[in-house]
């Protein structure tokens, strides 16, 4: 459990940060909020040049960095990533059976109708979540290159790599099931992600807002001169 809460908290942040990058991008895109809309977006960023542009680039690279890790291989075992978890339940598949989750549980009180519907894992949980990881192993390769190569380090040969919006949100989807399969599992719980997923997307447009009213005002103040 704390292993699964502490991927969710990264798988969190990690969340609200590519919410955050994608939509600063989003406001810049005339095929998405106008032409219009887009040159006021770019005009005021343009002026917020010096906090808008490190904001973003750092955001990209916490970004992919984080994604990054969900998938690193562990051989030695010593760091935190979907691995990880999906072998500890692989080698003791019998520590996880409903007798062991009533023991771990016997201060919380289930009701019975509801929890009849409960499974314990099954290696077939695990069998799902390495086939999507192998299916989707190129993308896996090109995350870790992109951010071993050149966003860690500074390769003066760096390989040529190519991520697609939804190459992202297939890599996150696989993070996002596997923690949703963990907590089903471990603590018979679900997880809500609206607060990461939609507020930070609200906080741009708040931000932003803002800038235009004080925009507005300055342009007004000037032609009252």
């Amino acid at each position: 459990m704390e292993w699964t809460e502490k991927l969710r908290g990264r798988y969190l942040h990690t969340l609200a940060t590519f919410r955050i990058f994608e939509r600063f991008k989003k406001r810049s895109a005339p095929n998405i909020v106008g032409k219009r809309k887009a040159t006021d977006n770019a005009r005021i960023f343009a002026q917020n040049v010096y906090f808008f542009a490190p904001l973003q680039e750092a955001a990209r690279c916490y970004f992919f960095i984080e994604l990054a890790k969900f998938f690193d291989p562990n051989p030695r075992k010593r760091s935190l990533t979907i691995e990880l978890l999906l072998d500890l339940i692989d080698q003791h598949l019998a520590s996880f059976s409903k007798e062991k989750f009533l023991e771990y549980h016997s201060n919380r009180h289930f009701m019975p109708e509801l929890f009849e519907h409960y499974e314990p894992f099954a290696r077939d949980d695990i069998r799902k979540i390495r086939q999507r990881l192998v299916r989707n192993k190129q993308i896996i390769v090109n995350l870790k290159t992109y951010r071993d190569q050149i966003l860690v380090h500074a390769d003066l040969t760096p390989t040529q790599v190519h991520i697609t919006g939804p190459q992202i949100k297939t890599s996150l989807r696989i993070v996002k099931d596997t923690i949703d399969l963990f907590y089903r599992k471990l603590d018979f719980a679900a997880n809500d992600y609206r607060n990461y997923d939609q507020e930070p997307v609200f906080a741009v447009d708040n931000v932003m807002k803002k800038l235009e009213e004080h925009d507005k005002d300055r342009i007004r103040k000037i032609l009252e001169k």
